[in-house]
């Protein structure tokens, strides 16, 4: 017997998911996030399975360990080296103002504190020209202020470096004689795209998570290899990649997301298999609510990215989340307005009904007094809530504004698919997209519980929600390849850019893009390389990105991608100039490592009616319009292929629960999908 395991840190639950390589049968495993280690909590959702992890090929572990570094600002002690006369450009940034009608804005503090920010005498032009040499007697002064100052990781970042990192080469390499024990951070294996103040700030983010990221990788390797495995971890990246661990220790800013893109990569792939390119994916769990758009099959990638207003120049799924989950936590502002989240309950001390100390109301209470969640049925029976606690806590909601129970939990719920009903217009309408163009696929644990809300408000017609929602983002896993983006700043006019110059580049990014692969064990018949080219008009501030061909570069393929770019151009903005010259900006490159995907099994069909065995009871459950309706509940596992279930009425299974509106039907496909519309569609 061999495996294949992911397992997925949220910040309430920890889901895992095993694969039977042989038959491919899957398992899923929720336990509690640990949130003191959550290596443990990995560990814990493993050890579920009974099986040996000395049989597992293959482990892919997603985290928001990264990410909470940043959020919280508990990283290390970090220190910056850069060129002289740059020390402040993590702190001054652009001029431009995110909220520009906001008279009490400010700017973000910068992760490193200005004594640690310390310049060195050396100057390289944008081609690469060395203008001025390295002035090491510089590098060693301020090295040692670093040591005096007990800085645990340096951030080296000198201007101009994207295009001839000789210099940081060799601070690099005086760190690692003289100052071993600091972690460093070259920004030329971060990025070698050219923008000073985001290539700064990518190489401080990465600095300033790397030791902590480290220390919590090399637990989690060697709580497995005491288990027996004998493989290489693998990490979810952020791009909707993987990458082994000892990368990820090198470049853990590329962890940020690594979660929430395995969903959207999920979601693409369910899709595509099941015929439906455009696709809305909706992650609600027990934290926050995620949301990406995929078109023609592809999630959209963005490197316009900020954490706390701090740009992050890496190619990342182009997500948004908004504090609005299971657990977030309704309250009342000195205003007497009431508000959801963004704060959580988290795992501990998790929902008031949950019994383990908390004592604050959250979706989760008011969902359970609102009917649409079995007391007698979380996880699967396996985890015991309490009712009375829910009552409790929503209780002192319903006393401030004099009104009945019922009343106060339809509110929490009202105020958080209010807000995730704004995500999903900041990720559609708000960009030009129609949302009744796409399917929407909802997941996480609690996401098929408030899509058929979220549906009616923004006229989606269409709904899936996989298998096993709840580990969705970690099944997610199992569909992702090895992938690194490489990126090379080329400023040129695309009419004198030579195509023998255009060809070296690209070959050379191609064996970085092999070397690495292949040093993570990838054979080179799994090792595809993608090329794409960043285009604008001359004068422009912003770029499209342009798919290009493998080969040779040819005067005919510029010509290609020049018209490519004017349609492009047209599709985006809708209206473009052919006969405005074209500037190359950026060469990327998009190195991948085939892996073995999991098939789709088939589930048992049956007639339009479900099977009597499938409805365990009605139950009392509360809609907005007609108020409490006693809902059939259904058993999902028992679920035929081709069943057909008419609203309202819910559906249960261990890790989720799917709310169907009274206008909804649901009808059940050849794969286990559940596939919600509206009754005259």
């Amino acid at each position: 017997m061999t495996y294949r395991i992911a397992t997925d840190v949220g910040g309430t639950f920890t889901d895992a998911v095993l694969l039977d390589e042989v038959s491919g049968a899957v398992k899923f495993e929720k336990v509690p996030t640990t949130s003191r280690d959550f290596s443990q909590g990995t560990m814990n959702a493993t050890d579920g399975f009974k099986v040996l992890l000395g049989e597992a090929t293959f482990f892919v572990h997603g985290t928001t360990v990264a990410i909470n570094i940043l959020i919280e600002e508990k990283g290390a002690k970090t220190g910056l080296i850069t060129t002289w006369g740059f020390r402040d450009i993590a702190e001054i940034g652009r001029s431009n103002r995110p909220n520009m009608y906001d008279p009490l804005y400010q700017k973000p503090k910068p992760f490193i504190e200005r004594f640690l920010r310390l310049e060195v005498d050396e100057r390289v032009s944008y081609d690469g020209r060395i203008i001025k040499p390295l002035n090491e007697m510089h590098v060693n002064e301020a090295l040692k202020k670093l040591k005096e100052n007990n800085a645990q990781s340096v951030a080296v970042c000198l201007f101009n470096s994207y295009a001839n990192p000789f210099h940081e080469i060799r601070i690099g390499q005086i760190l690692k004689e003289s100052f071993p024990e600091a972690s460093v951070s070259l920004s030329h294996l971060i990025t070698r795209e050219y923008r000073e103040y985001e290539r700064t700030s990518t190489t401080i983010l990465n600095a300033y998570v790397m030791p902590i990221v480290e220390r919590y990788l090399r637990n989690m390797e060697q709580r497995l290899i005491r288990r027996g495995f004998t493989h290489d971890l693998l990490i979810m990246q952020s791009n909707g990649g993987m990458m082994t661990s000892t990368t990820a220790m090198q470049q853990p800013v590329n962890m940020v997301e690594s979660g929430p893109a395995s969903g959207a990569i999920g979601a693409a792939v369910l899709g595509k298999r099941i015929g439906y390119l455009n696709l809305i994916s909706y992650d609600m769990g027990g934290t926050t609510a995620k949301t990406a758009l995929i078109e023609n099959g592809a999630p959209r990638t963005t490197t316009e990215y900020k954490i706390k207003g701090h740009p992050l120049r890496i190619p990342i799924i182009d997500l948004l989340e908004v504090g609005a989950g299971g657990g977030s936590i309704a309250w009342i502002d000195s205003a007497g307005g009431l508000h959801v989240g963004p704060k959580s309950a988290g795992a501990e001390p998790g929902p008031a009904c949950y019994g383990i100390g908390g004592v604050e109301s959250t979706v989760t209470d008011a969902n359970l007094l609102l009917g649409r969640l079995n007391p007698k049925y979380f996880l699967g029976g396996r985890m015991k809530i309490y009712p009375n606690l829910a009552k409790a806590a929503v209780q002192k909601i319903a006393e401030f504004y004099k009104m009945d129970l019922t009343d106060a939990a339809h509110g929490i719920i009202k105020i958080v698919n209010a807000n995730m009903a704004e995500l999903l217009r900041a990720m559609t309408i708000r960009r030009g997209y129609d949302p009744r163009d796409f399917v929407a696929v909802a997941f996480g644990g609690a996401g098929p519980g408030h899509i058929d809300a979220l549906a009616q408000e923004l006229k989606i017609s269409k709904i899936v929600i996989p298998p096993v929602p709840g580990n969705f983002s970690a099944w997610g896993m199992l569909m992702t390849d090895l992938r690194h983006d490489f990126i090379q700043t080329f400023v040129k006019p695309i009419s004198e850019a030579e195509t023998g110059q255009l060809n070296e580049m690209y070959l050379a990014l191609e064996k970085r893009g092999t070397e690495v692969l292949k040093h993570e064990g990838v054979s080179e018949s799994n090792i595809q390389l993608v090329r794409a080219i960043d285009i604008r008009y001359l004068g422009q501030e912003h770029t499209l990105t342009v798919p290009i061909r493998g080969g040779i570069i040819t005067e005919d393929e510029k010509e290609l991608v020049c018209k490519s770019f004017d349609e492009l151009h047209e599709r985006t903005y809708h209206h473009s100039a052919p006969q405005e010259p074209k500037e190359i900006v950026n060469l990327r490159l998009v190195a991948i490592g085939v892996v073995k995907k999991p098939f789709l099994r088939k589930i048992k069909s049956g007639q339009e009616e479900p099977p009597i065995d499938a409805i365990k009871e009605k139950r009392a459950v509360y809609f907005e319009e007609e108020g409490f309706v006693d809902c059939p509940i259904y058993e999902r596992e028992r679920l035929l292929s081709g069943n057909l279930v008419n609203g309202p009425a819910v559906i249960e299974e261990p890790t989720s629960t799917t709310l169907i509106h009274p206008t909804q039907k649901l009808t059940v496909d050849l794969y286990g999908n559940l596939i919600i519309s509206l009754e005259g569609d």
